[in-house]
């Protein structure tokens, strides 16, 4: 792995080939209008992403035991830990060496168009975004969560419910682009609330490269839902995406027969019908997705919600904010083992010291 590549430095290694392959993708894709993904902009950034991609293998394969291993136990606190030193780096590894260290991992073929889709998908990410938490780091940390969630499942899943290369790889794809050219703000614009609104102008920016990759048009429309369920805006209540994510979830995996969720499955969710595996792909998402600001640390979490508020202009980031978030979005549990494993002990850390600084009086993180 990162050991061989330091024995040949050169770009003529084959773990580089993925870069080569790609390159007309990059090159003659015509991209979506937009402010950030151009195609000067990516292509300047491949080539970045060429001269660190052996550093950044290092770096990935020095904390492959806390990412595939079997132990789960201290997760919350070894990520944590984690994150904090790539910060005081200035950065965490790039993206695409996290898809080749899963890409390892999982055994999956390079060549398959599911798994290019995911190589392409971690490079448009990698195109700068410095939004205060909606930006390229928050993306390394959804797709190192999105891998160490894959490899819990896999090691104790049933073989029906086991994830495949396919599906590994798309899951992988829809992690890298879920925030994709985020500009901030929510899914309301004057008072207007539009579900999915930013997570279809992710997918939307990435659809003509996953189209040249030849990935079929079936994943491709997964990949999309996969995506506009990450939509868990505060105020939307049951017109959010993810909240009628999680309750065809609840019908399929825990027998919640309390909704009738045929008719939440519509537009885009109309995916999940009769595929409850494609269900399970969302909520590892949605799980990864927030589980830097509710299951690694109680001062990690406090650090998230400034982030997250101060890119809206808020400046009221405390431990209530907390509180409301976990109760109120998150129902105070993840969904799936793996999440419960992963990140369940220290949510439930993280609630009972919010509500101590409540107690004591304490309103803001400032």
């Amino acid at each position: 792995m990162a050991q061989d590549l330091a024995a040949r430095p050169d770009n003529g290694h084959s773990y580089y080939n993925f870069f080569r392959a790609l390159q007309p993708v990059i090159d003659e894709t015509v991209p979506e209008a937009s402010v950030l993904l151009t195609r000067e902009a990516l292509q300047e950034r491949v080539l970045q992403l060429q001269q660190t991609f052996q550093s950044d293998m290092h770096r990935m394969a020095d904390v492959s035991e806390l990412l595939f291993g079997r132990e789960t136990a201290a997760y919350g606190e070894r990520c944590s830990a984690v994150f904090g030193r790539w910060e005081a780096e200035g950065g965490g590894p790039t993206l695409t060496a996290m898809v080749m260290q899963a890409i390892q991992h999982f055994d999956l073929d390079a060549d398959a168009a599911s798994v290019r889709a995911a190589l392409i998908a971690a490079m448009l990410a990698e195109i700068p975004n410095d939004l205060q938490y909606h930006g390229n780091e928050h993306y390394r940390k959804v797709l190192f969560h999105t891998i160490r969630l894959i490899a819990a499942h896999n090691q104790e899943s049933t073989a029906d419910m086991l994830l495949g290369k396919d599906e590994i790889a798309m899951l992988l794809a829809a992690a890298c682009i879920h925030d994709l050219g985020h500009e901030g703000g929510d899914n309301a614009r004057e008072g207007v609330y539009t579900p999915g609104m930013m997570e279809q102008h992710a997918f939307d920016l990435a659809r003509p490269y996953l189209q040249a990759t030849e990935l079929p048009a079936e994943a491709i429309g997964q990949i999309e839902t996969l995506v506009f369920c990450t939509d868990i805006t505060f105020f939307a209540g049951d017109n959010s995406p993810c909240v009628r994510m999680k309750k065809i979830y609840k019908h399929l995996f825990w027998d919640d027969r309390s909704e009738d969720v045929s008719i939440m499955m519509m537009g885009k969710l109309r995916r999940y019908e009769d595929h409850p595996k494609l269900v399970l792909m969302a909520m590892f998402l949605h799980e990864a997705d927030v589980g830097t600001s509710a299951g690694l640390s109680y001062d990690r979490t406090a650090t998230e919600t400034v982030a997250f508020l101060a890119e809206r202009g808020i400046m009221q980031a405390g431990p209530k904010t907390v509180l409301a978030f976990l109760r109120d979005q998150l129902g105070e549990t993840m969904f799936t083992d793996a999440g419960k494993r992963l990140f369940g002990p220290v949510m439930a850390q993280v609630i009972e010291q919010a509500e101590q600084d409540i107690l004591a009086g304490r309103e803001s993180f400032y």
